[in-house]
């Protein structure tokens, strides 16, 4: 049995973007911040000597997690008969979820605890992004998706700013986790305002496992552009995850400006945002998204570059707008390129979570690969010269996309 084309042709209102958008930041400051900002302090107060190490732990706790519940509740949403629809339940149920888990975080008082509490969370993330990531291509036509996951670009830059700021008001890890269940507040209204039509019963494909673990297997002959895709996407996360993730320590180590980082993170992001929403727009006017994120990369490159050769604060500053020029630009477009590239309908959920992974998973890697080149390789501006040589490989292998201008 086939599932036909559910390709919508009915473009979405400015109402439907908005509540998207609130509720896209919702769940990134939900995602983003717990990581960075409290679980952090939480193990330092538990496990003062040993914080490092049992940072590392949680932290590829919840990484693993998200390895096979992001494409199991995917495709399990694919298959949803709900009367609410195929993606407003998991929207719902995700959220009631991250909640349960936050309330869990804010009362534990060990590593192990806080390492449970950071799957428990992973898993209930993946819930939610069942349902949110994949009702665009549900719901919003080609020729709008651009301009709608440039505006979802957003908050997903300004997540972790936004996060911030909101902790900045509470005091300790358990009113910051308290904090972070309320924030999930912002996705009813998006809920309450889109139609979810259910799946008639004849479309329902049945649940296999077999099906659905030959889904981590890209078979570039059958589907190359889906797999060419995913590539691209896994080195630009690479690309820009070297370049970015050793800045506390490069501020500190090399242009002795270790106080600043919050200036770098919010100019940078800043530039992001600007851009996003601009390239998404654009590759829907012009019908073209591969320019765009060969544009970006470029743009990444030659930000890498010019840190590499100039280490100094003011180029530091300067380097910090370009870069986010550059991925606003890639970031604006590559989530409706993912879009256009799906091996099948039936299966979008669990092929854009897999698309996911492909972002996310570079950052697992990066400590390591990181580490290296500045022990071994240069140093500082190894590191950078890699993350440009990087987006650059990113911005070529773009062009053997061919069923997307």
């Amino acid at each position: 049995m086939t599932i036909p084309s559910l390709t919508p042709m009915r473009r979405v209102g400015s109402g439907w973007i908005s509540t998207y958008v609130i509720a896209g930041f919702g769940m990134q400051i939900a995602l983003q911040s717990p990581s960075t900002f409290v679980m952090p302090q939480q193990i330092a107060d538990i496990d003062p000597t040993g914080k490092v190490g049992g940072y590392a732990w949680v932290s590829v706790m919840g990484a693993v997690a998200g390895l096979v519940a992001g494409p199991l509740f995917g495709a399990l949403s694919d298959r949803t008969g709900s009367r609410f629809g195929r993606r407003r339940p998991w929207i719902v149920g995700g959220a009631l979820t991250c909640a349960a888990a936050f309330l869990f975080l804010a009362v534990q008082q060990s590593v192990v605890g806080v390492a449970i509490g950071a799957l428990l969370l992973s898993i209930a993330m993946s819930v939610l992004g069942a349902g949110y990531n994949t009702i665009v291509p549900d719901q919003v036509p080609v020729a709008q998706r651009g301009l709608v996951l440039g505006w979802a670009a957003v908050p997903q830059a300004a997540g972790l700013i936004s996060g911030g700021l909101l902790l900045a008001l509470a005091s300790g890890p358990s009113k910051g986790y308290l904090l972070m269940a309320a924030v999930l507040v912002l996705v009813i209204p998006f809920v309450a305002v889109t139609t979810d039509q259910q799946l008639p019963e004849e479309q329902r494909l049945p649940f296999s496992l077999k099906t659905f673990l030959a889904g981590y297997r890209i078979d570039p002959r059958r589907h190359p552009d889906y797999a060419w895709a995913l590539a691209t996407r896994f080195l630009m996360g690479l690309g820009y995850g070297i370049g970015t993730l050793y800045i506390p320590y490069f501020l500190q180590d090399v242009v002795g400006h270790p106080d600043d980082l919050l200036i770098v993170v919010a100019i940078n992001g800043t530039s992001v945002v600007a851009l996003a929403v601009v390239s998404g727009w654009l590759s829907d006017r012009i019908g073209r998204r591969r320019i765009l994120v060969c544009v970006g990369s470029a743009i990444m490159a030659a930000a890498a570059i010019m840190l590499a050769l100039s280490p100094t604060w003011t180029m530091t500053i300067v380097t910090a707008v370009v870069l986010g020029v550059g991925y606003g630009i890639y970031i604006g477009v590559d989530g409706a390129l993912i879009t256009q590239v799906l091996p099948a309908a039936s299966d979008q959920g669990r092929d854009l979570a897999i698309a996911g992974l492909m972002g996310s998973l570079p950052y697992v890697i990066v400590p390591a690969v990181a580490s290296l080149i500045i022990s071994n390789l240069g140093g500082y501006s190894g590191l950078y010269l890699a993350s440009a040589l990087i987006s650059l490989l990113g911005a070529v292998l773009i062009w053997r996309i061919k069923s997307v201008p």
